[in-house]
Order: C-alpha cells, then sequence, then structure tokens
C-alpha cells in the first residue's frame, strides 16, 4: 500500500522552535521504518524542512498518489495539521487520512467530532497500531479489530481500545532517516571551544516514572519505561556517526537516567570505543549520583538539562509533583561547574495557587543558580494547558479556559489567553497572579540572564496578534519590559 507520512509546514512545535537547527521529526521516521519493513510504499514529507506551501504539498501529494496520508500532531500545530489533512481531501476524498501524535492521543473524541476532514486516529504507541491499520484498509478488513484508532461509523465516533505498549523496544528498526533529505537539516551544536558539531537526535527509552500535573508524557506513553539496550544504543550511535558524520548527539529521553545500571553499561561502551563524542540529555537530579556523572562527562556530557519547575517548595512538592529538596539542585549545580558541563535548568511562570510572594521566589532561585554556576542556560516557560492533563481539569474547574472549551477550533482561542510568540497556540494558565506579575517574572527572568530583545522578536510579536485578549497580554509584557529596559538604564538590576 501507498503511504505517504507528513510533518505539517510550520513544524512540530511552537514558533519559538521554527527558527536554528532542526531536527530529524523521529515519532514519524519510526512509523516510516516499520511500515517499509512491512513492503509498503512509504514516502515521507518533512514539509517544514522542504518549505512547502499549499502548492508544493498538492504536487507532492499527486506525484506520490498515496493511498493512506498520514500526519503528525502537536498542541501547538494543531490547526497547521487539520489545514493539511483538508488539502489532502481536496486532492482526492478517497484518500484515507490518519491523524496522529500527542495532541490527538489527549483529544481524541473531540478531533473527530469536529473535524471531518480526519477519518482516523492512532492513539500512544504507533507502530504496531499502524502496520495492523494500513493492513486492514488494504484487505477491506474490519477497522473494530485494530487496536489502538479511533474512526467513525455509521455516524459515530467509536475508539477500539488502547494497545498494549510495545516491550521490547530492541525489536523495532532503526528510525528511517534515509526517507528523508538528511543534508537539509541544519542540525549543529555550539561548544564552548569554539566547535559547531554535526548533531543528531536519538530516543533511547519510552515513558516517565513520574506524574508532574502539567505533562502530557505519562498518558501518551505510560509512566512504565521501556528501554533499548544499552547495546542498541550503542549500534544506533554508531550508524549515525557511520552514515551522517554525527559529532553530538541529543538524547531526547524524558529521562536518560532513569535506569542507572543501564545508563552505566552507555556510558562504559562509549569509553570502550573510544569514541570523539559529545552529548546532552534531561535527568531527573534526585536520581543521578556523582560516580556516574562523572563517567557521564568522560564520555561526552557537555549539556544537562533538568527541571526545578518552581522556587518555593510548597509549589515544587504539593502542586507540580517534584519531591526532591531544593540542596539536591544546588549540587547538581556544584557538581556542574567542578567537572565542567552546562547545566540548563527549566523553570514554569504562574503555577497552580501560587502566590506573588513564591513567584518570586523562583527568581532568587535563578539568581542563585547563576551564582553557583555562571555558565547555567536558564530556561522558562508560563505554564500552559495541554489537553488530557491534570492541569487542563484544573483550568476547566477554575474557568482558566472555559467548562465548554474546543480544542479542536481555531476560533475558539480567542476564548482564552495565550502567547503564540514564545508558547504557541497553547492555553496559559493565569491563577492567583496577575499579567502584570506575570509580565514583571518573565522581564525579570531575562534581566537575570542577560537576554535582548531583537527587533526580529518584535515583529514575531505583531504577526501572531490576534484578538483583544492577545493585544492585552502583549501590551502589558510590553510596559514590563520598558520597565526592565529603564532600569538597566540607570544602571539598577531588574528586581521584581
Amino acid at each position: 500500500m501507498r503511504v505517504q507520512l507528513f510533518v505539517p509546514p510550520h513544524g512540530y512545535v511552537a514558533q519559538r522552535w521554527s527558527e536554528g537547527s532542526s531536527m530529524p521529526p523521529l515519532g514519524v521516521l519510526f512509523l516510516a521504518a516499520v511500515l517499509e519493513e512491512k513492503g509498503h510504499d512509504v514516502d515521507v514529507v518533512p514539509a517544514d524542512i522542504l518549505k512547502l506551501d499549499q502548492k508544493g504539498i498538492v504536487e507532492r501529494i499527486e506525484g506520490f498518489k498515496p493511498e493512506v496520508v498520514g500526519i503528525t500532531t502537536t498542541t501547538e500545530n494543531r490547526f497547521d495539521t487539520f489545514r493539511l489533512a483538508g488539502i489532502v481531501k481536496k486532492v482526492n476524498p478517497q484518500m484515507v487520512t490518519v491523524l496522529g501524535g500527542p495532541h490527538i492521543s489527549m483529544a481524541m473524541e473531540e478531533t473527530l467530532l469536529y473535524r471531518p476532514e480526519a477519518d482516523i486516529l492512532c492513539i500512544g504507541e504507533g507502530e504496531e497500531t499502524i502496520v495492523e491499520l494500513v493492513e486492514a484498509l488494504e484487505r477491506g478488513g474490519d477497522l473494530g479489530k485494530v487496536r489502538g484508532i479511533v474512526y467513525r461509523k455509521e455516524g459515530h465516533v467509536l475508539f477500539t481500545g488502547h494497545r498494549p505498549p510495545i516491550e521490547d523496544l530492541d525489536t523495532l528498526p532503526f528510525p528511517a532517516r534515509h526517507k528523508i533529505p538528511m543534508e537539509k537539516y541544519r542540525f549543529y551544536v555550539d561548544t564552548r571551544d569554539g566547535k559547531s558539531l554535526r548533531a543528531q537526535n536519538l530516543m533511547t527509552s519510552r515513558g516517565c516514572p513520574f506524574a508532574c500535573y502539567f505533562c502530557a508524557t505519562p498518558v501518551n506513553w505510560g509512566r512504565k519505561v521501556r528501554g533499548h539496550s544499552p547495546e542498541r544504543v550503542l549500534q544506533e550511535m554508531e550508524h549515525l556517526m557511520d552514515k551522517y558524520g554525527a559529532e553530538f548527539f541529543w538524547f531526547y529521553d524524558d529521562t536518560l537516567n532513569y535506569n542507572p545500571a543501564r545508563l552505566n553499561k552507555i556510558m562504559d561502551g562509549i569509553l570502550e570505543r573510544r569514541w570523539n563524542i559529545r552529548f546532552c540529555n534531561e535527568f531527573r537530579i534526585d536520581a543521578i549520583e556523582k560516580p556516574l556523572l562523572e563517567k557521564m562527562r568522560t564520555a561526552g556530557l557537555e549539556l544537562a538539562f533538568f527541571g526545578i519547575e518552581a522556587g518555593a517548595r510548597r509549589v515544587r512538592r504539593e502542586i507540580v509533583g517534584k519531591e526532591f529538596d531544593l540542596e539536591r539542585a544546588y549540587r547538581f549545580l556544584e557538581w556542574s561547574k567542578e567537572l565542567d558541563f552546562v547545566p540548563n535548568p527549566f523553570f514554569i511562570f504562574s503555577h497552580d495557587t501560587e502566590s506573588w510572594q513564591e513567584a518570586q521566589e523562583t527568581l532568587e532561585i535563578m539568581e542563585r543558580v547563576k551564582s553557583i554556576n555562571p555558565l547555567s542556560q536558564i530556561s522558562t516557560a508560563i505554564l500552559h494547558v495541554y489537553p488530557g492533563t491534570p492541569l487542563e481539569r484544573k483550568a476547566r474547574e477554575k474557568g482558566i479556559i472555559p467548562q465548554d472549551f474546543l480544542w479542536s477550533k481555531e476560533e475558539e482561542m480567542k476564548r482564552v489567553a495565550r502567547f503564540p510568540a514564545a508558547q504557541g497556540d497553547v492555553p496559559l494558565y493565569k491563577d492567583r497572579l496577575s499579567w502584570w506579575q506575570i509580565g514583571k517574572l518573565v522581564m525579570g527572568w531575562s534581566a537575570v540572564n542577560k537576554k535582548r530583545f531583537s527587533r526580529s522578536k518584535v515583529r514575531t510579536l505583531l504577526r501572531t496578534l490576534k484578538g483583544p485578549k492577545d493585544l492585552w497580554i502583549y501590551i502589558v509584557f510590553a510596559l514590563a519590559l520598558v520597565r526592565v529596559l529603564f532600569l538597566r538604564l540607570i544602571g539598577r538590576e531588574s528586581k521584581v
């Protein structure tokens, strides 16, 4: 069967990631690999990297003549996905459109109810599901026997039930990177010694054992973490070095150190092979000890991501679900300085029930982070709401998003607060803090981190302005920025 798999024209995530380096779409490439392994004719179309407009998309569809078109979907790009599915149906209404990805798994029934251009939804982990689905379509079989899909039948939306997760990930082939124009991916990482290294991303595990209230990962992948064997991880790394000249590896796992014994074996393999590589990954810092971290640094650890999320202990423990004490974070930062790698902690502004006093603690912690290791790269976001998460339930209960809010209709975004230039097309969560307070926090962080405000960022803000709610938030943030710039002008640090 002829299957065409698309990444939408604006890519996967928020606009803040739309420029600069780009990563190959691993989820789509895993699907392409298993379909190709079963003998299906597969065409992968990264419309973002190819810079395809509607005409280019139509030409690609007409040239390949697929019977099934699959499109990956995040909450940030969902409207882009829906428009693409509509184009497919205009080219040939008989083509079967299959939507998958994180957003689809979280808002499945609603998507089919309100998006007629979508025929079938693939829920959760998709490799086994897509193969069975394509085979059922090919032979005209009963879709009700394919677990893990949502489809229409006689005017009703039917869900066939969740498919058990793939226990042995080593049974999956490598992602089909040969199906995309790898030379068009400008994926380089600049290191502190002045080098710009060719990078590749890989995902060696799925799932997260933790349950942060804003995160969709446990819903999409499950809380039981499954990982490739160390041998399989090393084989894929070697493949990426030999085939694509990889010098830097970006591990895309939610928590690479979920199993320290496994990670030790991977590091041992890198050291035994004497690879001259660098890499970065996300840590759960309450599950890492110094000896393993030392080994990782020797193997090439360059950049370490980890979540602190909030400055106030009550918010971290009772709201977010992060049980570790801040002393662990400070110890990790001290290790990073001693071992000479760059730490990148994440923080979130405007948590549920967070008071103004508690929110200011976050800026204080950021300053402490910088004082412990001046090389620290701090990342922040305003808390935003994803469908199917515990946070979404809170948001509807409190009226932060309307009870009858629909994720599938673009006009609904006028009913919620958002900041598309920085956060994507996703509702923002504002509970006890005012917009002025949130603006001061965001700009206060910019002062701590010595951020500059370029003309291109201003142009992006203006281009994404839609509706009075957006205008109000932009005005408040602009005033907060003026405050920061004025304080800099008179030689004072911006203090909230």
